[in-house]
């Protein structure tokens, strides 16, 4: 998901809708979430970012 693929179905998106500017408060929630959530596992992750990267 790229700026330019959120375009081609509406306006071109915004920094602030992009999070181009995180709070230090969202950067925390980003690091403690794989820690507190067990559903996130080294598997689902890498399944994640294959998926992503296709």
């Amino acid at each position: 998901m790229s700026a330019s693929g959120l375009a081609q179905w509406g306006p071109p998106a915004t920094r602030d809708f992009l999070g181009a500017a995180p709070s230090p408060a969202l950067l925390r929630q980003v690091v403690a979430a794989p820690r507190e959530e067990n559903e996130l596992d080294p598997a689902r992750l890498a399944a994640l970012r294959k998926a992503m990267s296709t």
